[in-house]
């Protein structure tokens, strides 16, 4: 029996000549990127003055000029042959060190490897683990790509994780006796995947949860794929406290961390892992045979961010003093903007219901009591959270990302990444929303939480509550 062709080939008639892999429809994409390119379009259309863009979780901030200076003198130097498949010995061993600290455990530089980015561990660990039968579990909602992998690679045994929502409180909450039921259903779990701070709902997940899942991972014998690549994204007041840091746990835990997100260093591509020595090596091998290496100049980079780098005769020095201060006031900006948006998304509540950021930079609201009113759903046609999406950028000139792209549990939700430059997108773009919805509410002859004329002088208030009198 012929299998269907992949919908992404489909949608753009795209025919192989040949017989394909049937395991490519379960291949997911990441939605961020896939609707970026309508944004663009839209964007060179014309049809709006600006695009208030909340699609994609890249960062506001630019890469600091301390570590653009290390890359320039190492360009300068010449540094442009292949770097180290692993990293160099220093420079693992300025992230050992750094996260022994942080973590609170012995952290060696034979568990340490560089990578170009934070997603290549996420197929290494699939590859180097989980066998034709084996399960994976992850968090839903959750990033796109740990499903989208997990499913490719064990042929659709991939077991959400679902959270339990409350809707008027608008509250998420993975609950660890749900794992447990999981892992008793699935007795071939290999890997969990979890995530914190965050994407797409930025919460974080608790010293005592975690540690409840430590307990079952001595029970159950799996792996867990740790992503903490917002540690330093945090909110109120709150520390990050790492699965590596509960005792036994190094040996049963893959780190995804990196620079892309703390260091607004998205583009340069340049993360790493913590892992046992036997996986690191392993991962070498993947490496050697995927990619080769990360590049030498973004090594020298990621080790001075934690210490002097020495390589072939040139000394580039530790630049973490220089970017501290930076690194807290982004933070802070994170923080002011994530309370911004969701204190102005309030203003929406009934029909809308935000939930309180804890970290990274995503606000996921649920919109599904508004897809009930009558305009919205009889004369729109919007039913669901992708129609919303796509009605907001096609008919508002505002970019949102749908939250069935992260998992069963992300529908009726809208992803809003509040990482772009405050008066360019945030503080203009979430009073367009704010309006935009107020509109829908109106035309639906529904009772209105607030009032069109009220908006300027509301977000106005929420402005100079969190960002101050300028």
């Amino acid at each position: 029996m012929t299998q269907p062709l992949p919908k992404f080939l489909t949608d753009k008639n795209l025919i192989p000549n040949v017989e394909i892999n049937p395991d490519l429809n379960l291949l997911g994409t990441e939605s961020a990127f896939d609707f970026g390119v309508e944004v663009m379009n839209v964007e060179k259309s014309g049809k709006f003055p600006q695009i208030y863009k909340f699609h994609v979780g890249d960062t506001g901030p630019k890469t600091p000029q301390p570590i653009i200076d290390v890359a320039i003198q190492a360009l300068k130097d010449k540094q442009t042959k292949y770097g180290h498949f692993a990293g160099y010995p220093q420079v693992r061993e300025n992230i050992a060190r750094y996260m022994s600290e942080t973590r609170g455990v012995k952290i060696a530089k034979e568990n340490v490897m560089l990578q170009p980015g934070g997603k290549p561990v996420i197929e290494f660990a699939i590859q180097a683990l989980v066998k034709p039968g084996d399960a994976i579990i992850g968090q839903d909602p959750g990033y796109p790509i740990y499903e989208s992998l997990g499913r490719f690679y064990t042929r659709d045994n991939y077991i959400p994780w679902s959270v339990r929502k409350d809707l008027d409180a608008g509250t998420f909450e993975f609950v660890v006796e749900d794992l447990e039921k999981l892992l008793q259903q699935h007795g071939n779990v290999k890997l969990l995947i979890l995530n914190t701070p965050q994407n797409p709902t930025g919460m974080i997940i608790e010293k005592e949860k975690l540690e409840a899942i430590a307990e079952l991972v001595k029970k159950y014998k799996f792996m867990v794929l740790f992503d903490d690549i917002y540690d330093q994204i945090l909110f109120d007041g709150r520390k990050h406290f790492s699965f590596l840091s509960i005792p036994g746990m190094l040996d049963w835990t893959i780190n995804l961390n990196g620079y892309s997100k703390n260091f607004a260093m998205t583009g340069w591509r340049i993360g790493f892992i913590v892992a046992p020595e036997w996986l690191i090596e392993i991962f070498g091998k993947f490496a050697i045979n995927k990619y080769t290496c990360a590049s030498r100049v973004n090594q020298i980079v990621a080790g001075t961010i934690f210490g002097d780098v020495d390589l072939e005769g040139y000394h580039y020095r530790y630049i973490g003093d220089k970017l501290k201060d930076i690194i807290e006031e982004n933070r802070q900006e994170y923080e002011k903007k994530g309370k911004f948006v969701v204190d102005c998304l309030k203003l929406l509540k009934p029909y809308v219901i935000s939930n309180d950021v804890q970290g990274a930079f995503y606000e996921f609201p649920n919109f599904e009591r508004l897809f009930n009113l009558s305009y919205v759903k009889n004369e729109l046609g919007i039913k669901n959270d992708q129609q919303m999406s796509k009605w907001l950028l096609y008919e508002r000139g505002i970019a949102t990302l749908a939250g069935n792209g992260f998992g069963p549990s992300g529908v009726g939700h809208i992803r809003f990444s509040y990482a772009e430059d405050r008066d360019i997108h945030i503080i203009p773009g979430i009073k367009h929303v704010v309006k935009s919805i107020l509109e829908l509410i109106e035309k639906s002859g529904a009772e209105m939480p607030l009032k069109l004329e009220e908006v300027e002088a509301r977000v106005e208030e929420l402005r100079k509550k969190h960002f101050g009198i300028s």
